[in-house]
């Protein structure tokens, strides 16, 4: 008995079974890759969304651990007592946590 013949005779004896694995396989692909793809979306969906939000930030600071509260309002005030021809429509506090 050859290989061939022993596998064409597992798939005709078998094939209920064989059947239900194929059809295990594809279910199992079509819904790996469904997730995959909305969890694609859902990502580019939030990112476009988060950078909506923010408009059109110019200059971020950034810090390892949070500020004091006034720490915008000193920016601003020290903004509007300089001659500098770069003016700021507005400065906005942000505390940003990742992994939430």
């Amino acid at each position: 008995m050859t290989l061939i013949e022993l596998a064409r005779r597992n798939i005709t004896y078998f094939w209920r079974t064989n059947v239900a694995v194929v059809v295990g396989v594809a279910v199992g692909v079509s819904v790996l890759s469904g997730a995959l793809l909305v969890g694609t979306s859902v990502r580019t969906s939030l990112r476009a969304l988060a950078l909506e939000r923010l408009g059109s930030v110019e200059q971020v600071i950034t810090s390892l651990g949070f500020v004091r509260e006034s720490f915008a309002t000193d920016l601003e005030s020290i903004e509007r007592d300089t001659d500098s021809a770069e003016g700021y429509e507005s400065i906005a506090p942000l505390v940003a946590v990742e992994g939430l």
